[in-house]
């Protein structure tokens, strides 16, 4: 006697007979006996006879009769082999979506970069990770380094930043490049003509930084502070392009990455070895290592062709 939680509800032991055997009453109906069932399924023919008869005592009524040499099924049989096979078809179309969904999974990374990479760094690596694997899928996210870093903390598969990442274990961090920061001008400006520029020069000189939770921000008042030059803050942005227009408009002088001429806006080299920026790429080493993340880390861990000769 069977204890049942639930009237009409097998109990799990007498699920699992019932699920096991499924397969068995199907066969057996495609191909209208139990040796051809048997032969299907590559299974011994008591094997399909056993569990024939175990899901029959477990459900309490008879499913198959001998039909001479072969077996046809009963009103109950029929009505419950309908079942099996929406059952099984049911089951079918979930493992489907799992793998689909984990063969999308294994050719999708996440990249997430600060703003002021995605003019040419990171075209230029999808470009890179796509010759390498075609077909691969790529989320990209931007925005402030604080953003970036709180990204990839909770999940993203690479982070670019500069400054680095902080060292933490599982991390992999690895240089891109560094680059030397310049300070652009307005045209009009008394140093636009100048071949360098020192950066005690710019004591008290009207000056558009990025807001604080940016690394280019964090560079820019380090590099000041150790040179003991007090700057007048005019405006603060989210956005480099949005700084070089206030530039461009005259309304101060900025701390930024080269991106070559621009209207309106000179860039001046500064004249301090520490005015630089390092661009570093960081992953887990302790991910799994999806097809299309392996990809992505050969990429950035081992080729530096992709990058573009004036990165920022």
């Amino acid at each position: 006697m069977h204890h049942h939680d639930e009237p009409g509800r097998p109990d799990p032991g007498g699920l699992r007979k019932v699920l096991s055997a499924l397969p068995l009453l199907t066969a057996v109906v495609d191909t209208g006996g139990i040796s051809a069932a048997a032969d299907e399924l590559g299974v011994p023919q008591s094997t399909v006879s056993r569990g024939l008869a175990r899901l029959e005592a477990e459900l309490g009524c008879t499913l198959l009769e001998r039909d001479g040499r072969g077996v046809r099924l009963t009103a109950a049989g029929a009505e419950f082999a309908g079942a099996a096979r929406r059952a099984l078809d049911l089951i079918g179309e979930a493992v489907a979506q799992v793998r689909d969904d984990e063969a999308r999974r294994d050719n999708r990374v996440s990249i997430v970069f600060q703003n002021s990479l995605g003019r040419a760094v990171i075209p230029a690596l999808v470009k890179a990770l796509v010759e390498r694997r075609p077909g691969t899928q790529v989320d990209l996210r931007q925005g402030g380094r604080a953003y970036c870093l709180a990204e990839f903390d909770a999940g993203a598969d690479l982070v670019l930043v500069a400054p680095p990442a902080q060292p933490d274990q599982g991390v992999l961090t690895v240089p891109l490049y560094t680059e030397h920061l310049v300070l652009a001008v307005p045209g009009t400006h008394r140093f636009a003509g100048r071949d360098a520029i020192a950066l005690p020069e710019l004591e008290n000189e009207p000056t558009l930084v990025l807001a604080p939770a940016y690394g280019l921000r964090v560079i820019t008042d380090s590099l000041l502070r150790e040179a003991g030059v007090r700057v007048t803050r005019a405006f603060e942005g989210e956005d480099l392009a949005t700084i070089r227009g206030l530039v461009a408009a005259g309304l101060g002088v900025s701390i930024v990455p080269p991106i070559g001429p621009a209207p309106d806006v000179v860039e001046v080299p500064i004249d301090d070895r520490r005015a630089t920026r390092e661009v570093a790429a960081s992953w887990r080493t302790d991910a799994p290592r999806r097809p299309a993340l392996a990809a992505l880390v050969d990429v950035v861990a081992w080729d530096r062709s992709w990058l573009p000769e004036h990165p920022a």
